[in-house]
């Protein structure tokens, strides 16, 4: 037992939280506090309980505890002598997150809340100081839940080797962590934040390859093969990480091997990810809703992000009204980064991201300073506006998110909010123009859908569907979409090339299946085909294919459509892969669909552009970019060009045998059918990569049809239909909804 009056400030000066304090502060407490002992089992607090003080554990020992929602306890950890107990609550408000029981007998000394407040006052570097024991507490938890993630459960040992001799560092947004040609001394475990990995050629170029989250492992290449730094890593914002030097990983992995065969399994994942995609993203778990105007409806909006997100994983949505409920202070939220209460803000926030895996930060509909805390802890921003107001800078965007002032490197998307789908989209160039942003998606406020697709998109879970040329066979790519909508299986992006791109563009403007076959009846009444024209630029001219194309898609711009929609063409001014995601989808498409020598290439920026089919007619590759599942459909195949003769007969006996009655037609391939069919394989080396690595690949059985059978098309699309109804009824295509 102790005695207040005469051990009081022995007892006291032993914990951390009062290390070099005044003793005449020390000394007004003796009437604040009171001795309190626990036998063994009885329960301090309980989890939910208003938090009214904080305790010292002078002997003893506690066990703190959550009760699951199954009922069940889960232990968090054990408190023993000269810790504190109850400080979360103290700092940040809000009521007790745990159950806390003694294990064996236990002394205490309990500090009412308005003690502690009043100590504040008087010496605030408390705040700090609690602030460093949560902490070092969260860390711990963290770091022992991402071990376990990464390398298996680890024993009581193991874990306490490894955090005795770890060593933390902070990064602040911006910083690097190790350079490209470092020597590769160390292994580093993200806890907090976010890193981006660059790699720099010998011109000094810098391509982004990776990004690290919360939960994963960087360094651990280097560490196991012995080499040097093979990117540059830096911090896309501030981030705290965990550091494991070689000597410490050495001697770990002699106690316990099998820790060396997770660390091999991480490289590998990360070898492969590499070689299946040319994406650098990763999972994004902080996104920042901003408003473009005041007068967007941002709470409506966030509560229906987060409730589509929290069907993937635990959401939270934090905003300034509920940041100052949860701490029980008016205008806690606003506290400015300079300000000395604001290590309780920022300690809140650290505790409650932890807890759930995507975290919603709705800004103020102003630069605030809690707008300001929203962009510093986001791995993306996103910038919500109404797509009937004008499409000008925003104030945050302005003052925020602008040049100099820029406060975050996050990627930005702009989502335009729409009444209904009663009308296509419009005028969304001069808002892209008008900003930089990574993707940009239009958002029915009637549609739950949409709101479905930009969660699929935030969480790293968005299905692309890709459809590659091959002539009139490319038709089938609308029956199975069909097929797919019908399954119920969302599409998030569509992608194609030559009449993969003209069928993807009419499904990403969300046609059904009667104007499909009204359209393209008309396109076959008319076959473009068959326009012959003076063979100095092209074989056929480009009336009929224009009037088709301003029959059914008038005047769209690619950026107008409901559904996110790229399509390829090939540049051949600087023989490069171009791929469209913006401007006047009529150009667009002819450009994807302009086979060489058939068709008059198409003139953009200066530059002629042809068929797509040259450089990619498959273009998986592309939309993994994007989507994080790729299904593809290859409808090139065999092409079936075949001659009667052991040699090519002569034009004029092709064509003798043909008019002269009495003569057996030679079965000569066309100029068309030959051009077409080369431009198919001109790419088949790239597509086969695609195909290898699309996550659903499909090829309808269409190879007996010609590349200009467009008069085929009731069968091709049924054709497309029945086949991928039938892939998805015997479970060969599996995709997660």
């Amino acid at each position: 037992m102790i005695s207040l009056n005469t051990d009081l400030l022995a007892h006291l000066k032993k914990f951390y939280l009062f290390e070099n304090i005044n003793e005449n502060i020390l000394e007004t407490l003796s009437t604040n506090v009171s001795h309190q002992i626990l036998s063994k089992g009885e329960m301090l607090f309980q989890q939910g309980a208003l938090s009214d003080a904080l305790y010292f554990v002078i002997k003893g020992q506690l066990q703190a505890s959550i009760e699951k929602e199954d009922g069940s306890q889960a232990i968090l950890g054990e408190i023993g002598a000269n810790e504190i107990v109850g400080e979360m609550q103290i700092l940040v408000g809000g009521k007790r997150t745990a159950n806390v029981s003694a294990v064996t007998e236990t002394q205490l000394i309990k500090l009412p809340k308005a003690a502690v407040e009043k100590l504040v006052e008087q010496s605030p570097d408390i705040l700090q100081k609690m602030a460093n024991v949560i902490i070092r507490r969260l860390r711990r938890s963290q770091l022992l839940a991402i071990l376990s993630q990464l390398f298996g459960s680890c024993d009581k040992i193991i874990f306490a080797q490894i955090e005795e001799q770890i060593e933390w560092v902070h990064l602040h947004s911006g910083e690097a962590l190790f350079r490209q040609g470092e020597a590769g001394d160390s292994l580093y475990i993200v806890i907090s934040g976010r890193l981006q990995a660059v790699v720099e050629d010998e011109t000094g170029n810098e391509q982004i390859v990776g990004e690290i989250c919360r939960g994963e492992s960087v360094g651990e290449m280097a560490i196991f093969a012995g080499e040097d730094r093979t990117a540059s890593v830096y911090a896309r914002r501030d981030c705290e990480l965990a550091k494991i030097s070689k000597l410490i990983f050495e001697q770990i992995m002699q106690k316990r091997p099998q820790m060396m065969m997770a660390i091999t399994k991480i490289i590998i994942q990360r070898l492969q990810k590499t070689i299946r995609s040319s994406s650098v993203q990763s999972n994004l778990v902080n996104i920042a809703l901003v408003p473009v105007s005041p007068n967007v409806r941002l709470n409506d909006f966030s509560q229906r992000l987060v409730s589509a997100l929290a069907t993937f994983d635990t959401t939270l949505h934090l905003s300034s009204i509920y940041i100052d409920n949860l701490m029980e202070m008016t205008g806690a939220a606003q506290f400015s980064a300079d300000n000395s209460q604001s290590i309780r803000l920022i300690t809140l926030l650290d505790e409650q991201e932890i807890k759930h895996y995507f975290t919603i930060y709705q800004a103020d509909a102003s630069a605030t300073n809690w707008t300001q805390w929203c962009l510093k802890r986001a791995d993306q921003v996103i910038l919500v506006a109404n797509a009937t107001d004008k499409s000008e800078l925003g104030e945050i965007e302005q003052t925020l998110l602008s040049g100099k002032h820029r406060i975050t490197t996050a990627s930005q998307i702009l989502v335009l909010l729409h009444p209904n789908g009663e009308q296509l989209p419009c005028g969304t160039q001069q808002w892209l123009s008008a900003r930089q942003v990574k993707n940009h998606h239009h958002l029915r406020w009637d549609t739950d859908a949409d709101f479905e697709r930009l969660a699929r998109f935030v969480s790293g879970r968005a299905i692309g569907l890709v459809f590659g040329g091959g002539g009139a066979r490319g038709l089938s790519h609308f029956g199975v979409y069909l097929a797919l909508k019908e399954a119920g299986i969302p599409i998030d992006m569509i992608g194609g090339t030559s009449m993969g791109a003209l069928v993807g563009a009419q499904c990403a403007a969300g046609w059904d299946k009667e104007t499909f076959m009204k359209i393209n009846k008309t396109g076959v009444a008319h076959n473009p085909f068959k326009e012959y024209t003076l063979p100095l630029i092209s074989l056929m001219g480009s009336k009929r294919l224009n009037a088709l194309l301003k029959m059914g898609l008038g005047d769209l711009q690619i950026e107008d459509l409901w559904t996110n929609f790229f399509c390829i063409s090939s540049n051949i001014t600087i023989s490069e892969m171009l791929v469209h995601r913006q401007g006047r989808l009529g150009e667009a498409l002819k450009a994807s669909a302009a086979a060489p020598g058939i068709s008059e290439p198409v003139l953009m920026d200066k530059s002629l552009l042809v068929d797509g089919g040259i450089l990619n007619n498959l273009p998986g590759d592309v939309m993994r970019q994007f989507c994080d599942t790729v299904i593809v459909v290859d409808v090139g195949g065999k092409t079936n060009l075949t001659v009667d003769y052991d040699k090519i007969a002569s034009p004029w006996e092709v064509l003798w045998s043909r008019i002269w009655p009495f003569k057996q037609t030679i079965r000569a391939p066309s100029i068309l059918n030959v051009i077409l069919a080369s431009t198919l394989l001109s790419s088949s080396q790239r597509t086969q990569k695609v195909k290898d690595s699309a996550d659903v690949y499909l090829r309808p059985p269409v190879d007996k049809f010609g590349l200009l059978e467009v008069g085929a098309l009731e069968e091709l699309v049924e054709i497309g239909y029945q086949y991928t109804k039938k892939e998805i009824e015997n479970s060969s295509l599996t995709i997660s909804k």
